[in-house]
């Protein structure tokens, strides 16, 4: 490869003439020149952020240590609310349970009541079913056996 503009003869992917400075392929120096302005764009960028955050980081500090006891007491300040809350919340709870708890247990006595009802008027005929099936069972063995022995 040779400079367009001195004839000298140049390293592969050159951009540009070490002997008189002149641009070779316009596309490449482009490219090449933008990647450069890029990375120090970013890299200047970086380090401004880093000075800035350096700059601020007192400021931060200052705050933070300004208002944590604001923060501190108001904590201090809620927890006997929230304590009022939490202990009216469980009285109301017991409350609740202790109203409901008679009216499920009587639930609970009405259910097995007419639970056994159900079941003592059921049995006879249970009971009779059982016994005209166990005849009908019989009847049917001793006809298939009169047949078998016929």
């Amino acid at each position: 490869m040779y400079c367009p503009q001195c004839g000298s003869s140049l390293p592969e992917g050159a951009t540009y003439c070490t002997q008189c400075a002149a641009v070779v392929n316009p596309v490449d120096h482009v490219v090449k020149t933008l990647g450069r302005v890029t990375k120090d764009v970013l890299n200047t960028t970086g380090q401004a952020l880093d000075r800035a955050a350096k700059a601020v980081e007192p400021t931060v500090d200052k705050t933070v240590k300004a208002i944590r006891p604001a923060v501190e007491r108001t904590t201090r300040a809620l927890k006997p609310a929230a304590d009022t809350v939490l202990r009216v919340t469980k009285e109301a709870a017991d409350k609740t349970a202790k109203a409901v708890t008679p009216a499920a247990e009587k639930a609970a006595q009405v259910t097995r009541q007419a639970a056994d009802k159900a079941a003592k008027a059921v049995t006879p005929a249970v009971e009779k079913v059982a016994s005209a099936t166990e005849r009908t069972a019989r009847s049917v063995k001793e006809k298939v056996q009169r047949k078998r022995s016929g």
